[in-house]
């Protein structure tokens, strides 16, 4: 069979994908999982169905972890990469944060040549994501398939409320919604995990898709290549309990998340011709640019020992109720630093009061490469973290 449109990777925009693709019956759509499906919320595992937005929930280790391994720099030791291996992708084991781009972001986009990419012409978009449960408004969808809620500021614990309370005392705006386009400042945290339940894409979105006739998902399949005919994309190559199968589409849509899509790339032919060369790999198209910009958000933690007389939370690590986001000094960019308070009971004999610091937009740039030609073979992952002066700046703040 020939697929109209072949989907790889059922993650956080896959599976967006093909749900909204296959809304025209017209259309046939396949959509390819390295990672297991589970169609039934009751079969959902419980370390998939439950997060509760403490940060270090995230699912690492496991069948649902690519389990990557990469380079913060050169300096540091290889650090563990959690990347989702089941449908809903790394939402479906990610930290739960729900936060917007800023209008910013969108606005240098536009300024670098994709005028369809403003704020403007997104934001119906983002809309239509969401359901917020806090408010309704220009700026926020009250009928989207994710689920968006805050905590209270009543909830705060005492270490988070003097935490608040002492971000306001040194002059930083409150904020009640992170997710309105001029805000900044201190308030509560927008999370997809309403009542603790985690609500991937696959929860949100392929739960009111996937009966349809004509959106088939393939689970356990992990494409090796793009097949082309000459520069035009006219199926994959995918395996499937040990074995290889070719499937033909129309039209194949790459996305498979920040990692394994340079990767496919590569290994379809689509890269460096130079460096494409050393595998022995035919060049389909000679795009020096794919692998290269690799960016993250380097964070690091502060911690306190806590006096014997402070009330210590209940739970192991305490959810991320309350943030600061702010503007570095003598940045160019808008909000591009983030504060976040909880307890942790892992740390030290009593537990730790932390404060973790991260820079949202991050100039240090590093790379992905191939190490082999088997897609079952991770890509070196150098992330060359904090070599940007303007970040170790920042951090040191």
């Amino acid at each position: 069979m020939k697929y109209d449109k072949i989907v790889i990777g059922a993650g956080s925009a896959g599976a967006v994908l093909a749900s909204r693709l296959s809304e025209d019956q017209n259309c046939s759509v396949l959509l390819v999982e390295a990672g297991p499906d589970y169609p039934d919320f009751e079969n959902l595992p419980f370390d998939l169905k439950h997060g509760w937005g403490t940060g270090p929930d995230i699912v690492v280790g496991g069948i649902h972890d690519w389990q990557f391994t990469g380079t913060a720099s050169k300096l540091s030791e290889n650090m563990p990469v959690p990347r989702g291996k089941v449908t809903g992708g790394t939402s479906a084991i990610n930290g739960q944060v729900f936060l917007r781009p800023l209008p910013e972001d969108f606005e240098r986009w536009v300024e670098w040549g994709n005028d369809r990419w403003s704020f403007k012409e997104c934001l119906p978009y983002l809309l239509k994501i969401e359901t917020d449960l806090d408010y309704d408004g220009d700026f926020h969808g009250q009928d989207g398939p994710i689920l968006v809620k805050r905590h209270s500021l009543d909830s705060l614990t005492d270490d988070q409320l003097a935490f608040y309370e002492a971000c306001k005392y040194l002059g930083y705006k409150e904020t009640i919604d992170h997710n309105l386009p001029d805000s900044t400042g201190v308030g509560p945290y927008p999370l997809n995990n309403p009542d603790g339940i985690r609500f991937s894409t696959a929860l949100g979105y392929l739960s009111q898709s996937r009966h349809r006739l004509n959106l088939t998902i393939k689970p356990n399949c992990v494409t090796q290549k793009i097949i082309f005919d000459g520069n035009v994309a006219t199926g994959v190559e995918v395996i499937s309990n040990g074995e290889m199968f070719k499937v033909e589409g129309t039209e194949i849509i790459l996305s498979a998340g920040s990692i394994a899509t340079p990767q496919i790339l590569m290994l379809s032919g689509v890269g460096s011709k130079e460096f494409l060369s050393t595998f022995n790999i035919s060049v389909v198209s000679d795009l020096p640019g794919v692998g290269k910009n690799l960016r993250d958000h380097p964070t690091v933690h502060t911690t306190w020992k806590p006096h014997y007389s402070f009330n210590k939370p209940e739970q192991k690590i305490g959810p991320q109720k309350v943030a600061l986001r702010y503007t570095s000094q003598d940045s160019k960019y808008q909000n591009d630093m983030i504060m976040i308070m909880r307890f942790s009971h892992e740390i030290g004999d009593t537990g730790a009061l932390m404060i973790s610091v991260g820079i949202y937009l991050a100039e240090s740039v590093g790379r992905i490469s191939l190490q082999s030609t088997d897609i079952q073979t991770q890509p070196i992952l150098d992330y060359n973290l904090l070599s940007h002066e303007h970040d170790l700046k920042r951090l040191r703040e």
